[in-house]
Order: C-alpha cells, then structure tokens, then sequence
C-alpha cells in the first residue's frame, strides 16, 4: 500500500513558484518580484491566496511587502530563526547548556576569523565593550549592562570574521544568549569567579589585537568550557 501524497494548498504552491521564479530569474536583495495582481493573473488564483503566499514568505524573512508597491527581496536576516530559538527555549526543548555548546561550535572559529581579519577600530571598538563588561560587573555590579555588553563583545567578533552566518546565528540566538550569560553569572556568583570571567574576556580581546589566531581560539574555548563546568 503507497502513501498518500500530501496535497499542497493553492497558497502553498503559490509560495512554491514565487520561490521558483526567485531562484531561475537571479534575484538579489532589492529586486522587486510580480505585484499581487501579475500573480493573480499568471496562476489564475485570487487575490486572498496571493495574499496568503506573500505574508508566509514575509514571516520566512524572504519577502518584504509595503503597502502599493511591489514586494522585494529580503536581505538574510535573524528574526525567522530568533523565533524558532526563543521557542525552543520557552518551550524547554533546548537548555542553556544546549545553547552554550552550540555558541562554543560557532564562536570558538568566529573569534578564530576576527583575529585573522580584524582592523585597527575593530580593536578599538572591541575594548570599548571589554572595557564596559569590566566596570558593569565588578564595579557597579550592573547584570544588565553586563550582558548586553557581553553580547555585543561576542557579536562584534562574528561580525569581524567576515562570515555572516556566524553574526546571523548570534543576533538569532540574542535572546537565548542573555539567558545563558545570566546563568551563568548565577552558578559562578562571586567576585574571584567574576574577575576570571573579565579576564578571559580581555585574554581573548589581547590574542585578536596581536592577531594570533591560534591563541585566540584555544581561548575561546576554554571561556565556553568554563561556562559550561559551571553548570
């Protein structure tokens, strides 16, 4: 006895060939794709299926539709996966150690690719955060701050790597992430473990700036094996 063959919905294969007509006509983020009404005409479907169509590629992240124009390609962006992140964690299918064993497989090269490429103002850049992560945690006792600057020493260096797969994946994981750091902060809640966790930081920040990659990298791995001993 065969399968049944799942039957596609007439938006869902509206979807299928404007994802279709993306791909065999080489369009780029900015190009516009057939108005509603060229779609409607083309398939001879109605307006509330195109509508449907358009909106499911809009959440995917793949359209982006104005009122009265046509829709555009979008740029990759992290909110399609930040979603899926979010749940995953709500949810409880996924923990923070979960979640620190896949930032340390993607950072871990990251941070090895921002020593290989950085700049001069990315480094200046880089212990502006370094600099904030410090006095936010062992001067002001400020979490907050301190997470969200330590996202943002994390993020910086996925950006310098020049992958932008590794950036996408940090803002998509941006809220997981602060959740992680404040764990984190909770198993290692102290000033001597506070301090250790500052200093890797800037270990890590001085390895990039005399751009010793192989450094840079073993580590970053031994911040994530840290974090992760901790819980």
């Amino acid at each position: 006895m065969h399968p049944l063959i799942e039957k596609q919905t007439l938006s869902e294969q509206v979807r299928s060939y404007v994802l279709s007509l993306i791909s065999q006509s080489n369009l780029n983020p900015g190009d516009e794709i057939p108005s509603e009404k060229e779609i409607i005409e083309r398939l001879g479907v109605s307006r509330g299926v195109v509508r449907e169509a358009f909106q499911s590629l809009s959440i995917l992240g793949i359209l982006d539709i104005s009122s009265g124009k046509k829709p555009k390609i979008q740029k990759i962006n992290s909110n399609p996966l930040e979603t899926i992140f979010n749940h995953a964690i709500v949810t409880q299918q996924v923990n923070y150690k979960q979640i620190l064993g896949l930032r340390r497989a993607i950072e871990v090269d990251s941070a090895v690719l921002a020593a290989m490429h950085g700049n001069k103002n990315d480094y200046i850049k880089l212990r502006k955060i370094a600099d904030k992560m410090r006095k936010s945690l062992l001067s002001s006792n400020d979490w907050d701050l301190f997470i969200e600057s330590d996202i943002d020493f994390h993020l910086t260096l996925a950006e310098m790597s020049q992958n932008p797969l590794y950036a996408l994946m940090l803002k998509a994981l941006r809220g997981a992430l602060g959740g992680s750091i404040s764990a984190g902060l909770l198993n290692q809640n102290n000033h001597d473990e506070h301090k250790k966790i500052i200093d890797i930081h800037f270990d890590i920040l001085e390895s990039i700036e005399k751009q010793d990659f192989v450094a840079t990298g073993l580590k970053m791995d031994t911040h994530f094996k840290l974090t992760m001993d901790s819980f």
